[in-house]
């Protein structure tokens, strides 16, 4: 659920009407990621210029209105990154913060705002925002679980088009976003990632958004082999355990189409559970073989989710399975991923995979192995967020393949689902007509193929 974001806290009970932050320690680029479950923690992450800012580096929240109930978190010690391209030279991050929001109440409207609470009446600094928990998938009356809201979006960049994108999600009121990778199109320019989390914060500051690596999040160091350095840095995601990364020595660009390195937990592989449904969230540039830390994570998390408390099961990677465009074909990451992992998908019946990659939007039947098959996920490409390459080139067929539903190359938007009960869900692909304004192009009733 997306809450406004409070510019003023006028009219809020013992609350001061601004703070001043110390210099170099005023939060930007704030944004937020539920936990593992999503019902009980929250993450939040900021920026600053500097690094000393005493009691203004923790976060204050409160689920009443700043009246009785105030907690105070602390954040880890701020971090750095830098990496290091014959191009672009040396580039050093800002402080980046990460602050967890531990043992929250379900299906509960919480505000934050940055700095301790002061004694009676309590004054946390402006600005405030807000956000909401999920319910708890095994405590919560069906009523809170049903309708979920979530909006699904892939390769936005920070175009023009890519802001209505942004603005257009806004409008919708989700619970939650769900990217299929590639976010800023920084292309190893980092201050790129500074500009598009400044385009995003009013959405990502109070509505949860959880990321999976794209190939425009590779960045690939010429200089030292470096590979997803923002990406790891800069996100927080719900990790299983550290991020296990090495550099790649083979000759390639910073984001390379056909790509396959090493990169393993952290933010490349995680899950979430957000009400009634599991989300894993996966990387298409790492090992995805029979054996690897990243199959043998997906088979066993499959097989231990509890389909009657979060019935529905869905996943997101970057790079396709299904592609009926003439872009993107035949790469090898997307051959091995699709060889390995489609039968997991069909085995636990996880309901629809969302990718993004290719510039368009495309949405299959029910699918195995080519063939329509009512037991098989419904796979979306989700890239027409509004990066700065434009469209998809084509097609590979004027007639599209019997298991291709619906496509298109000529507009940007995003796509929502409604989970409407235990097996029925509402999916809609809505394209951007201009900021603010959007229409759908593409709906669907899903049914809930584990009670087939």
């Amino acid at each position: 659920m997306v809450i406004a974001r409070l510019l003023s806290l006028a009219g809020l009970v013992g609350l001061a009407q601004a703070s001043s932050f110390p210099e170099g320690c005023e939060p930007r680029q704030v944004h937020i990621a539920g936990g593992a479950d999503a019902s009980k923690s929250l993450s939040v992450s900021w920026v600053t210029d500097g690094s000393d800012c005493g009691d203004f580096s923790s976060v204050s929240y409160s689920s009443d209105g700043w009246t009785k109930s105030v907690g105070n978190a602390a954040p880890s010690s701020p971090t750095r990154y830098n990496q290091t391209t014959t191009k672009y030279g040396t580039y050093v991050s800002p402080y980046l913060w990460n602050c967890e929001l531990p043992d929250l109440a379900a299906d509960t409207e919480y505000s934050f705002a940055f700095g301790a609470t002061q004694p009676s009446p309590p004054s946390p600094p402006s600005p405030s925002y807000s956000f909401k928990t999920a319910p708890s998938a095994t405590s919560s009356p069906s009523s809170s679980l049903y309708p979920t809201k979530i909006a699904m979006v892939g390769d936005l960049g920070q175009t023009s088009d890519s802001a209505s994108t942004v603005a257009n999600i806004a409008k919708e009121e989700v619970d939650f976003i769900a990217h299929a990778g590639d976010m800023s199109y920084a292309d190893c320019d980092h201050d790129r990632w500074d500009s598009w989390f400044d385009m995003v914060e009013d959405v990502s500051s109070n509505t949860p958004w959880y990321v999976v690596g794209g190939n425009h999040e590779i960045e690939h160091s010429d200089v030292d082999g470096e590979i997803f350095v923002a990406y790891e840095n800069r996100f927080n995601m719900p990790r299983v355990k550290p991020a296990e990364m090495e550099p790649f020595t083979g000759e390639t660009s910073c984001t390379p189409s056909a790509f396959l390195g090493k990169y393993d937990w952290g933010n490349s592989f995680y899950k979430f559970a957000h009400g009634p449904s599991t989300f894993l969230m996966l990387n298409s540039y790492t090992d995805t073989a029979p054996g690897s830390p990243q199959y043998a994570w997906v088979e066993s998390t499959l097989a231990g989710i509890d389909r009657e408390a979060t019935p529905w099961v869905f996943a997101l990677f970057h790079s396709p399975f299904y592609n009926s465009f003439s872009d993107h074909q035949g790469e090898e990451q997307q051959i091995l991923m699709k060889s390995s992992m489609e039968d997991l998908f069909i085995k636990y019946r996880v309901n629809a995979a969302f990718s993004g990659h290719v510039h368009g939007y495309e949405r299959t039947n029910n699918v195995a192995h080519e063939a329509l098959d009512p037991a098989g996920p419904m796979y979306v490409i989700i890239g027409d967020g509004g990066n700065r390459e434009g469209h998809a080139s084509g097609f590979l067929d004027s007639t599209p393949p019997v298991w291709s539903a619906f496509r298109d190359n000529t507009i940007f938007g995003h796509a929502l689902v409604t989970l409407l009960n235990e097996t029925h869900a509402e999916f809609t692909w809505e394209k951007n007509v201009a900021e603010g304004v959007f229409e759908t192009a593409d709906s669907f009733i899903m049914e809930n193929q584990y009670y087939l």
